[in-house]
């Protein structure tokens, strides 16, 4: 921009430069006229217009004036850069959303497993409850048994003993019957022989009712076997159902606990695809909103924009027009001093640097000097 103001200047000095124009024509330097003319060589002169604009008083605000001109130009070729798109704002509220979501449906699946597990614990006890009812009947069941059996034996065993009873006081009734005979008819001689009967009957009495606690003791000893015999029996069965209901209620417990499970696994199918349906009418919320916030910030943005662009060039064309001003008041100045001192020095022509003359007078100090 200074260049082009000292071009500015230098084409106005080349009005002052045209020696060959009409008398008294606009720029034109002429000497003072005298009573014959002689002959003489061109005088000329050259003015560095670009120092003297530099030089001149004005040229700070000229410059300052350049320089806002020129940011102007720049921040017309650069505009602000559009809005960022806050992808990942959008995405952090997708993720919270979604694990405020996850963590609700967690919460229910978690309370309906504990509700299934209570479920399966209530099922179990009252299989349980049925299996031991059933066990109980069945162990009076068996216990019935078994004393029916042990009272048949026993019964069995007392009709034995008393028929044997019967046979052995059979037996022993006629050695019996004869010795009391003996002792009724034929007399006893002496006391002797009756001690000796007394004995003898004694000892047949007392051997007759041996064999009778002996057969009665076995009997007792066939009986009390027969006893723990149907005991053991009714035990082993009664482990046996206990097993067999104790595996009923595993089976029947696994069985329902397979069909709570698949109930389960189920409604977690369900409930996954209820929360994939949520987080996708949630993202699409939050994308439309975002798109929204988007499109609201590109407007806003184009209308900065425009403004920004309207206020830019309003501003250019004011400071084009102010430096014009400046420019032309200046350069008024330096015509009116550039003048002055050809008039002064008698000099024909004034030429700027762009056209070089070696032997021309410099009036560049001279110029600076009179425009402080």
């Amino acid at each position: 921009m200074r260049r082009l103001t000292a071009a500015t200047l230098a084409a106005a000095t080349l009005f002052l430069a045209a020696c060959g124009g009409r008398p008294g024509g606009r720029g034109e330097v002429r000497p003072a006229p005298t009573a014959a003319r002689t002959a003489r060589p061109l005088r000329v002169a050259v003015v560095d217009i670009d120092a003297v604009a530099r030089r001149h008083p004005r040229w700070p605000a000229l410059d300052a004036l350049n320089r806002r001109l020129q940011a102007v130009e720049v921040a017309l070729l650069s505009p602000p850069p559009p809005p960022p798109l806050d992808q990942r704002r959008a995405e952090a509220q997708l993720a919270a959303q979604a694990r405020q979501i996850r963590a609700a449906m967690e919460a229910e699946l978690q309370a309906q497993r504990q509700r299934d597990q209570a479920l399966l614990d209530r099922y179990a006890r009252q299989v349980q409850e049925e299996r031991r009812a059933r066990l109980q009947a069945s162990q009076r069941q068996i216990e019935a048994e078994v004393r029916r059996a042990v009272e048949a034996r026993a019964a069995a065993l007392q009709e034995a003993l008393r028929a044997y009873e019967l046979q052995v006081i059979e037996e022993y009734r006629y050695p019996l019957a004869n010795l009391r005979l003996k002792a009724d008819v034929v007399g006893i001689a002496n006391e002797e022989e009756l001690r000796r009967l007394n004995e003898e009957l004694a000892r047949l009495q007392a051997e007759r009712d041996a064999r009778i606690r002996q057969r009665a003791a076995e009997l007792d000893q066939q009986l009390a076997e027969f006893q723990r015999a149907q005991e053991q029996l009714a035990r082993a069965r009664l482990e046996r159902l206990a097993r067999q209901a104790e595996a009923e209620v595993r089976t029947l417990v696994e069985a329902k606990r397979r069909e709570l499970e698949a109930r389960a696994a189920q409604r977690a199918r369900a409930q996954q695809a209820r929360f994939q349906a949520r987080v996708q009418a949630v993202r699409r919320q939050i994308l439309g909103a975002l798109r929204r916030q988007v499109e609201e910030a590109q407007q806003r943005y184009l209308a900065q924009l425009r403004e920004r662009e309207r206020q830019l060039q309003a501003e250019r064309q004011a400071l084009q027009e102010q430096r014009l001003r400046l420019q032309d008041s200046l350069l008024a100045e330096v015509k009116i001093e550039v003048a002055a001192l050809a008039a002064e020095q008698g000099l024909d022509v004034v030429l700027t640097r762009y056209i070089s003359n070696v032997t021309s007078l410099d009036l560049t100090d001279a110029v600076i000097a009179r425009l402080k």
